[in-house]
């Protein structure tokens, strides 16, 4: 029997159903279950064993029916970026703070305790090249608004699982990559999208500095088995788990090996070029990051199956086949 049959008989919702994971999410989760509720801000492709709300998360008139609706909630809504919430904080803010808020209180009106999978960063470490690899008794010291505003977010659920108001757990992903079925997929979503993007494109690479960063990159494939296993276990632990592989892979590492593969792909020579940094880089990209996952594979039973050549071979066919379609 495969352990996400149990999903069968779970109302589920996911809020950025139309975004890079929440995609990802929403098509491996129709296999198993015929209630999905999917939350976004814009109108949804009508899909098979799913049903659509367009509302926006940032204010509380969604949530008591989305929390009524939904024994497990995946919220993977809200700013992704680093530099978005540096340069506007309160927006920032509003898109990772306030659904939490909402969600919480949506419960107690409602009198349902949801199991709450809330997608979080590794970056909520901060600096961490002289303890990694990292693992989840790490305390974190985020340096970005983006950080701090996911890490109070991450307490938020925690402090309302304490007080038995909800179930949360919150995901702290690595460096996820491969093509999702959502609008913004490989092409802008990850460097490591966009690099591969570039390649089969025939371009040469940039690469920052020397490349010497250790990343931790996860395939999405990997990223949603996390997810699905997280809204289904008995086993919660301390509510907080890495996603990641394990690995160790420098930036230069990685960006030879797409330029390698694509090269033998399309036959094409892909160069790297060395570029300096550019002026508004953030501190939180010079950094090293390796994950201590034994948390996550001891408690809910998940391990990372695809790896980084087989990963990258994945998103190399699926451009392919794009470009001749």
């Amino acid at each position: 029997m495969d352990v996400f049959d149990n999903l069968n008989n779970k109302k589920i919702a996911v809020t950025g159903a139309s975004g890079y994971i929440g995609a990802a999410l929403v098509n491996a989760l129709t296999k198993y279950s015929s209630q999905i509720l999917c939350i976004s801000r814009r109108e949804l492709k009508p899909m098979k064993n799913t049903l659509s709300l367009k509302a926006d998360i940032r204010t509380n008139d969604c949530w008591p029916e989305i929390v009524e609706r939904a024994d497990i909630i995946f919220h993977l809504a809200g700013n992704t970026s680093v530099y978005a919430a540096a340069n506007d904080p309160s927006e920032s803010l509003a898109s990772t703070i306030f659904p939490i808020t909402h969600l919480i209180r949506a419960a107690q009106e409602v009198g349902c305790k949801p199991r709450v999978i809330y997608a979080s960063t590794a970056t909520v470490y901060g600096l961490t090249e002289k303890t990694i690899p990292v693992n989840e008794t790490f305390e974190p010291k985020p340096i970005t608004v983006y950080d701090l505003h996911k890490y109070f977010a991450e307490k938020q659920l925690a402090l309302a699982t304490q007080l038995g108001l909800i179930e949360g757990i919150s995901l702290r992903l690595a460096n996820v990559y491969g093509s999702s079925a959502s609008v913004s997929s490989a092409e802008d979503r990850g460097i490591l999208n966009k690099v591969t993007s570039m390649a089969m494109q025939g371009k040469d690479i940039s690469l920052y500095g020397g490349g010497n960063y250790l990343r931790d990159y996860v395939f999405i494939d990997d990223v949603v088995s996390a997810f699905m296993l997280a809204g289904l276990s008995d086993e919660v632990g301390d509510g907080v788990f890495n996603v990641s592989t394990g690995n160790s892979v420098s930036v230069r590492e990685a960006f030879n090996l797409v330029a390698l593969m694509v090269e033998n792909n399309t036959g094409h020579k892909i160069h790297l070029k060395t570029v300096p940094w550019p002026e508004d880089a953030n501190p939180i990209d010079f950094r090293n990051y390796v994950a201590n996952i034994k948390s996550i594979s001891a408690t809910l039973g998940w391990h990372p199956l695809i790896s980084l050549e087989a990963g990258i071979g994945r998103m190399i066919e699926r451009l392919g086949d794009v470009k001749n379609d």
